[in-house]
């Protein structure tokens, strides 16, 4: 009963519009959020651009590291993994292709 309840509670906090753990049916990892990419001599507008589109989708607690990561077993976990994926992906489809490549492994948002 505890697990079930676990699930529920899980379900409701990565479904409500107001959770950082929330996701719309439109995002996806391809989107690109801010224009121009990253080059190397953008770096202040772009990070500027990038924290103000990740604010709108009350993300940007992703890459301040406010938001930690969920121990294995805690309810979580399966959200801010999904979430935390996406923010990466977004970064990185906003940078060009070399700086991307040199940020690919990188697993965490707020590393990045």
């Amino acid at each position: 009963m505890a697990s079930r309840q676990n699930k529920n509670e899980e379900d409701d906090e990565s479904q409500n519009p107001g959770s950082p753990y929330y996701l719309h049916l439109g995002e996806n990892p391809g989107l690109i959020l801010v224009s121009p990419p990253l080059d190397g001599n953008n770096y202040h507008t772009w990070s500027r651009a990038m924290k103000c589109a990740l604010l709108s989708k009350n993300k940007v607690k992703f890459i301040y590291g406010s938001i930690k990561t969920p121990g294995e077993n805690e309810m979580l976990r399966d959200a801010w993994e999904r979430c935390n994926v996406m923010v990466i992906s977004w970064l990185t489809r906003s940078m060009a292709n070399q700086i991307a490549q040199s940020v690919l492994y990188i697993d965490n948002a707020r590393d990045l």
